[in-house]
Order: C-alpha cells, then sequence, then structure tokens
C-alpha cells in the first residue's frame, strides 16, 4: 500500500510545487501592503522568533497541543480516548481508532491559532472586540510562528507519525494540507486582505496548466525517442 501512496504522492508533486508558488506570491502581496492595522500581527511573529533564539523552544506547549490535536481529531472520527499522556518532551494517545487524518492532523491543523481565533470571535458576543483587535493581531501571530516553527522542527528531528503512511506521502500531504490550512486561517484573519476564492481559482488553473505542459512535453519526448 506504501507503494501506492509513493506513486500518489509523486503524481501530486507538480500541484504542491503550484500551490506553493501561488502561496508564495500571495504572502509577499500580503506583506507588502502598508496597512498599518496590521503591524501588531507581525511583531507578533518577530516577538516569537526573538523568544525562541534567546530562551528556549517551549516544547511542553507544542507537544500538549500536538496530542491534544490527535486527541480531537480523533473524536471528530469517532474514536475514543483511552489514555492522553503528555511529558516535558514527549506526549501519547491511545485511541480506539486511527486514520490518515488522525494521524498527521497535528502537522497541518493550527490548534493554537485556531484557538485563539475562536476565543476572539467568542468575546464578540459580549463586548466591542475592536478595541482588542491589535492584541488579537499579535498573539494570533504568536501563535503562528509558534505553531510552524515547532511544527518544522519536529518533523525535521524525525516523527514516527510520518513513517505510517510513508514517509514521502505523509510530507507531500502535510505540505499540501498546511498551505490550504495557512491561506484559511490568515483569510479568517485578515478578511478585508486575503481572497481565498481567488487564490483557490489561480490555484485550480495554473494547476490544470503545469499538468498540461508537462503531459505535452513527456508526449514529446516519446515522440522524439520513437524517431531514433
Amino acid at each position: 500500500m506504501n507503494k501506492v501512496r509513493f506513486i500518489i504522492a509523486i503524481l501530486l508533486v507538480p500541484a504542491l510545487l503550484v500551490l506553493v508558488y501561488d502561496f508564495v506570491k500571495l504572502f509577499f502581496s500580503f506583506a507588502g501592503q502598508t496597512d498599518t492595522n496590521i503591524v501588531p500581527f507581525w511583531i507578533g511573529i518577530a516577538v516569537y522568533f526573538l523568544f525562541q533564539v534567546v530562551f528556549f523552544k517551549p516544547m511542553s506547549t507544542y507537544v500538549f497541543g500536538h496530542e491534544l490535536t490527535h486527541a480531537l481529531t480523533g473524536l471528530l472520527s469517532g474514536a475514543q480516548i483511552k489514555k492522553f499522556k503528555v511529558s516535558a518532551n514527549k506526549g501519547s494517545v491511545t485511541l480506539t481508532k486511527d486514520n490518515i487524518f488522525i494521524t498527521l492532523s497535528p502537522y497541518f491543523f493550527p490548534i493554537y491559532p485556531i484557538i485563539i481565533i475562536l476565543i476572539y470571535f467568542c468575546l464578540g458576543w459580549f463586548m466591542d472586540i475592536t478595541k482588542i483587535y491589535s492584541w488579537f493581531l499579535f498573539f494570533a501571530g504568536i501563535s503562528l510562528a509558534f505553531y510552524y516553527a515547532l511544527t518544522f522542527y519536529a518533523i525535521k528531528v524525525g516523527q514516527e507519525d510520518m513513517k505510517i503512511y510513508g514517509k514521502f506521502f505523509s510530507l507531500v500531504f502535510v505540505c499540501f494540507i498546511n498551505i490550504i490550512m495557512v491561506v484559511l486561517v490568515l483569510a479568517w484573519i485578515f478578511p478585508s486582505h486575503i481572497y481565498v476564492k481567488d487564490f483557490f481559482v489561480n490555484v485550480f488553473f495554473d494547476t490544470i496548466s503545469f499538468y498540461k505542459n508537462i503531459f505535452i512535453g513527456v508526449y514529446k519526448c516519446l515522440a522524439f525517442l520513437k524517431t531514433k
């Protein structure tokens, strides 16, 4: 089965490259905006990275969120939690069932940023949240930097989760879903700056064009080889 997943991953690589390319364009377009209202977001990102460089990686907090994500996605998949354990640098969750969504979810589901976003909008039921918008952006920036910095670190040092469905397939799958998730999260935070529909329409047509060019290139190569 891992061989099938490996082939699927290879076939998905062109689509992933297009997604990465369009995301980079979107990100630099967003980063280049001069709207001073979003400055607290960038400050939050900078503060987290400064904290990690000067002090330490808050791995226990990351591990708790990692295992909590396993647990929540397990519950959403109809599993029951038999054991939940977290220590300073490692944790484990025992569930009554498993699938690719449960296994890989901590590597593409930014749980802390999503919690912060949900808290912010829930507060809107009780107060004028525009007064704390700058603080929301600040903590959204911190949480996003925290999540992606430590997720990258966790994958880099090696994770057993990434081996279950094949490391290459898991990496392609996680990268693919991660880009989609970060676009959705940024659009949730900045609805007037990030246009999800336009982004995915561009990705769709760029992907079709890329695969078409690959097919034409392969066809011409094969035709050329037949003439030899």
